[in-house]
């Protein structure tokens, strides 16, 4: 007998009707067995879309990750348990079966990702990758990548960040976090690949202290070992590790600054919770520098997280990172992160903000000889990166080619850290310029001037031997726009391209 995929056009205000006739339908073998509950999680993501949202839905549809958990764990339980799955589709605007075969219309445009229904009873919601441009409220930055899709024949792409919702069995709050991180990377940069559950299981395999299935959960030696494996070089920073508070939560902001998505431990006394942190809200506000100079990481802001109990892109507080919950863990805590740095990146970010601190506080060249009230902003990126957004200058041509191009020519390691500078009163980090830049090289200590590649501010270029400060070269008013390819958003259209 033949087999066809069956194909739904469906506007937001009837998707929950029309899912639950799919699951009380006698014929279909992976999902008839199912009492369709509709999760508070579903009603949530919902509610948080743009209301001229329209989904097609396709089914049977074979995902490889819930396939993969179904082999591994699923197939083997006493009651049925479907194989297949629904795919969602996202499109903003009404959209009828007929377009996805009209080549001369820009369905594509339209397209705003998937997310995924599995046969599991209390767990439908699967992965997924959603474009921030969905939701009613998306006033922030973050990291993103680009996922592709073939719906009958027709392919669609959406840049989104990589979600998936636990199902307490194959994977907890944990997996789901590594999962989503280590699909981050394996879909944005060659030199890493995506993971299938099963994968990630047999990595952990070598040296389990507990039962890996049904899961429990993982600790942070565990996650920093699959990642590990995997190709990354990863940190673990802790609120126990005698830093300060504050000084934490500003090295977790600076790495996120720095486009890099960070899994984060949270807990209270009854709970434990594995998030991710991908990016940070707007920054509108005007900010009273008190001192010489503060640095952006010092200042509140709400952050993005990935969290496998909400929708993608939940904003939350680094103090309060629950107080959206209506349960008993809406008063968690972070107690620790992960960082997983590019290779041969050996200068961390508290090293790279002690050298920034020695630099601007100096006697002689520190920020304090070059009056008013400064703001500074430390971040990691690649230099490709960093010259092509600077050859690629579109806002007025604000930087003069006398800057411009003696920073295209300088000789740069594969990434840097970088520092600008902004007098207080100019401070505009949406739409402004800096006035002042500080380049270091992220392959050495700091524990000398040698890492520092390029210093400017205002019309001074500072120069050293690498042991001392020499002086300094006049030059043409700095210039240069607020550096922004590390997170995406509005300004890119919420696109992101690859980078290396």
């Amino acid at each position: 007998m033949l087999g066809f995929v069956d194909i739904t056009c469906i506007p937001k205000s009837e998707f929950i009707t029309t899912l639950s006739k799919f699951f009380n339908n006698d014929d279909d073998d992976d999902f008839s067995n199912l009492k369709f509950l509709v999760p508070s999680q579903l009603n949530t993501l919902l509610e948080r879309l743009k209301d001229n949202i329209w989904f097609i839905t396709e089914r049977p549809y074979v995902d490889k990750h819930y396939r993969d958990t179904y082999y591994a764990f699923h197939s083997s339980k006493f009651y049925k348990i479907g194989r297949n799955c629904i795919r969602v589709h996202l499109f903003e605007g009404e959209v009828a079966e007929n377009d996805l075969f009209d080549l001369t219309n820009a369905l594509n445009e339209r397209y705003r990702g998937f997310f995924i229904i599995r046969p599991l009873m209390h767990h439908i919601l699967g992965r997924s990758l959603i474009s921030p441009e969905a939701f009613k409220t998306n006033n922030f930055f973050c990291c993103l990548t680009k996922g592709r899709v073939s719906l009958l024949g027709r392919n669609l792409s959406v840049y989104g960040f990589p979600h998936i919702a636990q199902d307490e069995e194959t994977h907890t709050c944990a997996e789901s976090a590594l999962w989503c991180h280590i699909e981050y990377y394996g879909s944005k940069y060659p030199q890493y690949k995506s993971l299938l559950p099963s994968k990630i299981v047999k990595t952990l395999l070598d040296s389990p202290d507990h039962r890996i299935l049904p899961s429990i959960g993982l600790t942070n030696n565990e996650l920093t070992k699959c990642l590990n494996d995997n190709g990354f070089q990863c940190l673990i920073y802790d609120t126990d590790s005698g830093d300060n508070k504050k000084t934490f939560f500003q090295l977790l902001k600076i790495y996120v600054e720095s486009g890099i998505p960070l899994l984060l431990f949270i807990s209270n006394k009854k709970e434990a919770h594995a998030v991710l942190v991908i990016g940070h809200e707007k920054d509108e506000s005007v900010h009273d520098v008190q001192s010489t100079w503060i640095d952006t990481s010092s200042i509140e802001k709400k952050m993005v997280f990935i969290d496998d109990n909400m929708p993608p892109y939940q904003m939350a507080s680094l103090s309060e990172p629950t107080d959206h919950y209506e349960n008993e863990m809406n008063d968690m805590e972070i107690v620790s992160f992960i960082v997983a740095l590019p290779v041969h990146v050996y200068l961390v970010a508290e090293k790279a903000y002690d050298l920034m601190y020695t630099i601007f506080e100096d006697e002689q060249i520190g920020l304090q000889t070059f009056n008013g009230k400064w703001i500074s902003r430390l971040l990691l990126t690649g230099s490709q990166s960093f010259k092509n957004f600077i050859l690629n200058d579109d806002n007025n041509n604000i930087m003069p080619d006398e800057i411009k191009q003696p920073l295209l020519s300088l000789s740069l390691p594969k990434f840097i850290w970088m520092c600008e500078l902004y007098k207080a009163e100019n401070f505009n980090p949406d739409d402004g310029y800096c006035s002042g830049l500080l380049l270091i090289d992220p392959t050495t200590n700091g524990k000398s001037l040698t890492p520092i590649l390029f210093y400017a501010i205002g019309d001074k270029l500072l120069e050293h031997d690498c042991e001392a400060w020499k002086g300094f070269e006049n030059i043409v008013e700095f210039k240069m726009p607020t550096y922004k390819n590390n997170l995406k958003g509005e300004w890119s259209k919420w696109q992101s391209g690859m980078t290396g």
